[in-house]
């Protein structure tokens, strides 16, 4: 092992990616190990010749005047045969032999073999322990079947990024470069991975802002706070420290040019850039956007805000699923209650439910002023037959009306027959009226009738002093003349009889069934 040590250095020194030094360092430690092993009760030390690459193991005796511990002390006497010099307390060293030495190699083989993964977990604390809070990229090794994905940096440190630190979406190919966010390094060997990296933490969204806007770079202007939820929509708050650059122009770039370049690198994931400001209802209002906020109540011992919106912007300012108010709550760190100044909009079920419920009312109702009108009309006509007054008046108009049209000097010497004739006409008028009009009633001509009504009563006096007789031969005549067929009442029994009424309706109701038409 000894002749060809130092080509085992350098080989493994290259492949490790270790220096020679840090090498030969792990060889002597793997020997001095093995040989405690071997030698337990004496306290070994080992060094490698750099040269010839000639391994040394040795040990110490310390001299003393009684030797009680053969195997860590040695007399005065046997000191002197190997430094004159030596003195009691002293230490004389000792070496082991060059066959005790190759029996211990053979098994610090196993020893070399950790020493050198320790050497590289402190090699990579050492590398990227100042890294830590920056972007790292990595090679895609390949993805196991757990959902991590092993990325090789620097061609000599492995890492693991697991499916929890992965952005929703994202598949990963072997060969693909992959940025990072380094949060930590460990050197526990118990650990899959020492470096800590994800893709999903905040830290991710501000430093790509840093590396795609000079302004952030360069510190005139400042994220303030970052938020985000991986694979769907990101906020961060800016400020600038010059008044003429607008942070958030510079964040988003010519026509989105460089938010664009973030939103890419994020899988598509949103990115909101709110504008900081000190007020914390300014503050809430941006981090709100684009909704827009009709009131707000913030409770600062509480750190709660409650805020109105209108009906149509409730849905801006919740965000699908809720994202956008979250990320507003964590950005501002108050929590935020998000309300409608107007109630919530129905269900599409609730809103069918009432639009049946009308349709169902609305044809109750027409049917119920269907109803209604058929009602009336029969009522009006109920009472259009019981008050025949009302009836003689509208149809005697119309009598009226020809009678002045024909002979308005004969009124006032109407003949019984002239009244006979117009009792039958106002009876037919009365038959037309019913079935036609009851509004003929409100076109009555009062003058018209009190005419109509002062000559009846004189043709009726005068009728009766004359020829009473023959006012009953006379009707059928006038019947005759009129076409009209009188109406008939039930002929009385001999057990029965008839009631007598007035003159004037026995004249044209009871006779009118036994008149004859005249030749």
């Amino acid at each position: 092992m000894t002749d060809n040590l130092l080509e085992v250095i350098h080989e493994v020194s290259r492949e490790k990616g270790l220096d020679e030094e840090t090498i030969t360092k792990v060889v002597a430690d793997s020997m001095v190990q093995a040989a405690q092993r071997k030698l337990p009760y004496l306290t070994v030390e080992g060094r490698i010749h750099p040269k010839t690459g000639k391994i040394e193991l040795f040990h110490y005796k310390e001299v003393v005047e009684v030797v009680e511990d053969p195997h860590n002390e040695v007399s005065l006497l046997e000191a002197h045969e190997m430094d004159s010099e030596a003195a009691v307390g002293d230490e004389v060293e000792y070496q082991v032999s060059d066959r005790e030495i190759d029996r211990i190699a053979r098994s610090a083989r196993q020893f070399m073999f950790a020493n050198v993964k320790d050497a590289e977990r402190d090699m990579v604390v050492d590398t990227f322990e100042k890294r830590i809070g920056e972007i790292i990229t990595g090679t895609v090794l390949r993805t196991e079947a757990n959902g991590r994905v092993a990325l090789n940096f620097m061609n000599r440190t492995e890492a693991y990024l697991y499916w929890r630190e992965q952005i929703p979406g994202e598949r990963y190919n072997y060969g693909d470069h992959v940025k990072v966010y380094l949060m930590d390094v460990n050197n526990n060997p118990q650990r899959a991975s020492q470096l800590s990296i994800s893709r999903t933490h905040p830290g991710v969204l501000i430093k790509l802002f840093e590396m795609e806007v000079p302004e952030v770079y360069d510190g005139i202007v400042n994220i303030i706070h970052a938020t985000r939820e991986s694979g769907k929509r990101a906020k961060i708050s800016v400020v600038s420290t010059d008044d003429d650059i607008d942070p958030v122009g510079a964040c988003v770039g010519i026509r989105g040019s460089r938010v664009q370049t973030i939103v890419n690198e994020l899988n598509g994931e949103r990115v909101d850039i709110v504008r900081w400001a000190e007020d914390i209802e300014t503050y809430a209002r941006n981090a709100l956007a684009p909704a827009e906020i009709e009131s707000m109540t913030i409770n600062e011992e509480k750190r709660e805000i409650k805020v109105q919106v209108e009906p149509g912007q409730l849905s801006l300012a919740i965000g699908r699923q809720g994202v956008n108010v979250r990320l507003a709550s964590k950005l501002t760190g108050y929590k935020i209650d998000v309300g409608s100044s107007e109630p919530d909009r129905l269900s599409i079920e609730e809103q069918l439910d009432i639009g049946l419920e009308k349709i169902r009312l609305q044809r109750e109702q027409e049917a119920a002023e269907e109803a209604g009108v058929a009602e009336v009309e029969t009522t009006t006509e109920a009472e259009a037959a019981e008050t025949p007054e009302a009836a003689d008046a509208g149809a005697t108009t119309e009598a009226n009306i020809a009678a002045e049209d024909e002979a308005p000097e004969t009124e006032a010497v109407e003949t019984p027959e002239a009244e006979t004739s117009e009792e039958v006409a106002t009876t037919e008028a009365n038959t037309t009226a019913e079935d036609e009009a009851p509004e003929a009633e409100a076109v009555e001509t009062p003058e018209a009738e009190t005419s109509e009504e002062v000559a009846t009563t004189e043709a009726n006096t005068t009728a009766e002093d004359e020829a009473p007789e023959a006012e009953t031969a006379e009707i059928p005549e006038a019947s005759a003349e009129n076409n009209v067929v009188p109406a008939v009442k039930s002929a009385p029994t001999l057990e029965q009889e008839p009631m007598v009424e007035d003159a004037d309706e026995d004249a044209t109701q009871a006779d009118a069934p036994e008149q004859t038409p005249s030749a």
